[in-house]
């Protein structure tokens, strides 16, 4: 018997039920189902405890729903003892037994409906249905059939309209007005693989920016008029999405538009076409793109997505890049997902092996430190951190890298006065047990807190909007420990900060070393960073020194240590 859900809604949505059934997940999940088609759904978990409630109004229930087996009062009880006070009260009757004397017993207990666990919709919904009948016609005279006929056709418009409503939501961007991302992957699960497909990723560039300087409100001004100018800027072929938050989709095939086309035009408009204005100042935004064209429409976004993040390495707004899987990027981001799970196995085997490399004093030419570095070794082969780093970061796991490294050093080099320096990062310093770990591991080792330099990286000491690292560098200053600033040069260098956190060594960064002696203007800049770090009595480390005239200007010039190949690789152990 095929049920109209709409007829049945019309009957119901005046009707109430009271729903008895001990079983939690299963009253849970068919309440929901009830109180779309009843005006009032009442529950009960056992016998009892709906008696008690039907005792209170027993004419508040147009149909009683109740299971077989249940505590205190089972099914049949409870239909027996509302039969008593109610004998025309319509029941249906839910158990989870196939057997002959439970119909026979619902029978002589005039029950109007029978449904077997597990409970199946069509079921439940034709039971409802011939029970909502049967009350319908008790209750109901010719002009209250009139009447309800009214209400259900004004209740059958409002559903329609709040269905339009809903739809509406669902698959219209409310700032935009533009079909949403629910509706391009509606689009993109519907279109034929046999044909290729371009998908133009456009992310406005530094969209934060303008919600902060401006205000939210203007933000969303500005979002609606990109989707209008975007609208605008294309042909009728074209289908344009709004997607995440500052990000719009064009779609179209290729073959009737060149992609580039496309995306030379939208970012010269946008580059000369002011999207708003603040007081009285024209507001202009750029905008950069990740384009993938291919048949698999399941691919389009996440290889769009790929170009898009190759667009902004450059860090130049207004860019666009195509995908193609021979992409370096690609290939990088592709490696550094396998190293992630693969570091994080290497973190739990212990397979984290520190490396030495000698830092040479250029009076003496003498080993006087070491820098530690890490290596992971897998499958008898030692990786370099060039494969691993990244995906140190990216999973989190920096910290416990640093103290793996900690750990093992301070063993190596226990028992002896050797300098040594290790790498920490921004991680570290913000780590709120950093500082208690190294205690322990310096009272562990009996390492004294001058044999260590920390190195770090100049962007931690520029960073004025967190100073927890800044205040951790301190603190270890006070410890007694050493500070070098690695990869000098590299970065926005301020030699004030330098001093009032008593860097004691600047590591210059390897693009000045190489080929020095052939390079007079880096020859310049060492010798002018050596000069201004002396006066701030800092010692200056040439890194990547690879050749005897790259070393020989080194010393003329005054710097105080260097290390590199041409001294020694990093080793396993120490010289």
């Amino acid at each position: 018997m095929q049920i109209n859900l709409e007829e049945l809604v019309s009957i119901t949505s005046k009707m109430s039920v009271l729903y008895a059934e001990d079983d939690a997940v299963l009253r849970e999940n068919t309440v929901s189902v009830l109180s779309d088609l009843f005006a009032f759904v009442d529950e009960a978990n056992d016998g009892v405890g709906a008696l008690e409630k039907y005792k209170i109004n027993i004419d508040a229930y147009d149909i009683i729903i109740t299971d077989l087996n249940m505590p205190r009062m089972n099914g049949l009880e409870l239909i027996k003892n509302i039969q008593s006070i109610n004998p025309l009260q319509a029941i249906i009757f839910i158990s989870a037994h196939n057997e002959a004397e439970y119909f026979l017993e619902s029978i002589r207990n005039s029950v109007q409906g029978y449904i077997l666990k597990p409970i199946d919709f069509e079921k439940l919904v034709e039971t409802l249905y011939k029970s909502a009948i049967s009350v319908k016609d008790r209750k109901e005279n010719v002009q209250y059939k009139e009447h309800l006929q009214d209400l259900v056709d004004e209740k059958t418009e409002e559903l329609a309209q709040n269905y339009q409503k809903m739809h509406e939501f669902l698959t219209v961007d409310k700032v935009t007005k533009l079909q949403n991302a629910t509706m391009l992957y509606h689009y993109l699960d519907h279109y034929s693989k046999n044909h290729e497909l371009t998908a133009m990723l456009y992310n406005i560039d530094d969209f934060s920016f303008v919600n902060q300087a401006y205000g939210m409100e203007i933000g969303d001004t500005i979002l609606e008029k990109v989707g209008q100018f975007l609208k605008y800027n294309i042909s009728d072929e074209v289908k344009l999405f709004k997607y995440n938050s500052d990000e719009f989709v064009i779609i179209f095939d290729p073959k009737i538009i060149h992609p580039e086309f496309v995306v030379t035009q939208i970012q010269a408009f946008f580059r000369e076409t002011p999207v708003g204005e603040y007081e009285n100042v024209p507001i202009y935004i750029t905008l950069s793109c990740g384009i993938a064209t291919c048949k698999d429409s399941s691919l389009l976004l996440p290889h769009a997505r790929t170009a898009l993040k190759e667009a902004y390495l450059s860090g130049l707004p207004s860019q666009f890049n195509v995908y193609d899987d021979k992409d370096l990027f690609l290939k990088k981001t592709q490696t550094e997902t396998i190293w992630i799970q693969k570091f994080r196995v290497s973190l739990e085997e212990d397979r984290i092996i520190p490396y030495f490399q000698p830092i040479i004093d250029n009076a003496t030419e003498k080993i006087v430190k070491y820098e530690c570095l890490a290596r992971v070794e897998d499958d008898g082969e030692i990786i370099s951190p060039s494969y691993f780093l990244e995906a140190a970061r990216r999973s989190g796991l920096m910290c416990n890298l640093t103290r793996s490294m900690i750990n093992k050093c301070f063993k190596v080099f226990s028992g002896n006065s050797i300098s040594f320096s290790i790498n920490i990062t921004n991680e570290d310093l913000l780590s709120s047990s950093f500082i208690d770990f190294l205690a322990i591991k310096q009272k562990q080792y009996g390492i004294e807190p001058s044999q260590v330099i920390f190195e770090i990286l100049e962007d931690i000491i520029l960073n004025d909007f967190n100073l927890i690292p800044l205040h951790n560098l301190q603190i270890l200053k006070q410890q007694g420990y050493q500070l070098a600033l690695d990869d000098f040069g590299s970065d926005r260098s301020n030699f004030n900060r330098f001093e009032q956190l008593g860097i004691d060594f600047l590591k210059i960064d390897g693009q000045f070393i190489r080929h020095i002696d052939k390079n007079l203007r880096n020859q310049n800049i060492v010798e002018m960073i050596t000069k201004m770090a002396h006066k701030m009595n800092i010692k200056v480390i040439a890194e990547f020194v690879a050749t005897f005239e790259e070393f020989y200007i080194l010393k003329e010039l005054g710097v105080d240590f260097s290390q590199g190949y041409f001294f020694n690789k990093p080793l396993g152990t120490l010289v």
